[in-house]
């Protein structure tokens, strides 16, 4: 299955050097409820179900699912069924959709809409029209690639992505507005790419001064998803906040992931943390035993609404964990932090040329690395692992300078006791990985593009365009 995916995602970049039209499809489902209300905003509704028979309806339908089947009025239909507008938008629940609904064999209600269309439902949604226009470019950018890089995996589920933050949230044509519509169509077909794959493009809205890993978080390891530093300073709703949650519920939700009853909670400790600050694991402590627990499963089982994040302090303080720091001054004089202001060593320019003499880059790769010089680290990696030839050690002692991370530790703190409650203190909101969405607009209004947004909060990887 592995190399299938590669293949794919290898055919969908060759297209980038090339004069191909770019269209493509996303499903979305926007409901499995079994039970649908569909209109629309003019015309008729109109209905072709598995045999390909047609039939135009009313305006307005009810449609009840089950066994394979929907019923509509005293008719039934086999799955799947898709409905169009003779002349108007399709609505369900309120809501106004562009292109088709389809009833899937899985009885799920699935909005079927062109891709850059279904971004025009997504930035209003996720970042809404008054923020700044580069924020809303590289919104644009991220959530193209996010959903291409699910539809790659759509036959597991049966659709790309739901229309809520378990993905990215989508309201559909309803909440379209002039700007957001612009910065969709300014970034029409760009996609943040690693080496020849679509890259994987999380983002969350405050990351409370550190972005996460992603091995942290879901188990994963990318290159590109191992956590920066914020290089501005920013604040949002979200800064700092607390939670107050019942022992009793921190209970069921340590049997739940464990399956084991450790009794009445005593003691929560921030046991692991990682170089920016942030919770890996807690240890919880109860009558009848202790378990250590991913502090990101923890927070999805608790609620991720109210536990608004893994990067918690104590209560209520500005938490910075021994053996971690942050650059000098970063914060509080907004400098920016650019690898590539360290330079090259003369081994690896010279080992750079000699790629290049071998034809190992692109007549695209070159021309960048001609007009932008500080993408030459970048493709000098890129060039390794085409090769395949291993580092010089001089090299390897240059890269490891720059690419170093700070070992974990175990310094962590309690979380706060308050009778038959602990209360949980924290900044930012977020599973953490990849993008910041408040530290995007900051940066964005201190004249960051949106290009240089994205290489800040997934290095190594590259904007291009599918055409």
């Amino acid at each position: 299955m592995a190399w299938i995916k590669k293949f794919l995602f290898v055919i969908i970049l060759l297209c980038l050097s090339e004069n191909f039209a770019y269209a493509r499809n996303i499903y979305v489902r926007l409901s499995n409820s079994g039970r649908y209300a569909i209109s629309t905003t003019k015309g008729n509704l109109i209905m072709t179900d598995a045999e390909n028979r047609v039939a135009n309806l009313t305006d307005e339908v009810v449609v009840h699912v089950k066994n394979g089947k929907a019923h509509i009025s005293d008719n039934d239909f086999n799955l799947p069924v898709e409905f169009s507008s003779s002349e108007g938008l399709l609505k369900f629940d309120g809501r106004a959709y562009r292109g088709t609904f389809l009833i899937s064999t899985r009885e799920a209600l699935l909005n079927i809409v062109e891709l850059e269309n279904y971004l025009c439902g997504v930035l209003p949604a996720e970042v809404g029209s008054s923020w700044h226009a580069e924020a809303l470019r590289a919104q644009a950018i991220i959530a193209r690639t996010y959903v291409l890089h699910r539809s790659m995996t759509r036959s597991e589920r049966g659709y790309d992505v739901v229309d809520t933050d378990m993905d990215q949230v989508y309201k559909g044509a309803s909440v379209e507005t002039s700007k957001t519509n612009r910065a969709v169509s300014s970034t029409r077909g760009q996609i943040v790419t690693y080496g020849h794959e679509i890259a994987f493009t999380p983002f969350h809205s405050d990351s409370g001064g550190h972005t996460a890993s992603n091995y942290d978080v879901w188990g994963k390891e990318f290159e590109y998803l191992k956590g920066v530093p914020e290089v501005v300073e920013y604040t949002s709703p979200v800064s700092s906040w607390n939670v107050k949650i019942k022992a009793s519920k921190i209970q069921s939700a340590v049997k739940k992931i464990t399956g084991h009853d450790i009794g009445t909670i005593k003691e929560i400790q921030v046991s692991d943390i990682d170089q920016g600050g942030r919770a890996i694991n807690l240890t919880i402590n109860g009558s009848k035993g202790t378990e250590t627990i991913k502090a990101s499963t923890f927070r999805l089982n608790i609620d991720p609404r109210s536990l608004k994040s893994t990067m918690l302090t104590p209560s209520g303080g500005n938490y910075s964990p021994k053996n971690t720091s942050t650059p000098s001054g970063l914060v509080a004089q907004h400098e920016q932090i650019d690898v590539s202001d360290l330079g090259m060593s003369l081994s690896m320019e010279q080992d750079l040329a000699k790629m290049t003499a071998d034809g190992i880059f692109t007549t695209t790769e070159l021309i960048d690395m001609l007009t932008n010089p500080d993408t030459q680290k970048k493709y000098y990696e890129v060039g390794i692992e085409r090769t395949g030839r291993a580092k010089n050690s001089s090299d390897q002692n240059s890269n490891d300078e720059l690419k170093k991370v700070k070992p974990r530790n175990n310094y962590g703190f309690s979380i706060e006791k308050s009778g038959k409650n602990f209360i949980f203190y924290g900044r930012g909101w977020g599973h953490g990985v990849g993008l910041c969405q408040w530290g995007m607009l900051e940066m964005a209004r201190q004249g960051w593009t949106a290009e240089k947004i994205l290489e800040h909060y997934y290095p190594g990887t590259s904007v291009r365009r599918i055409k």
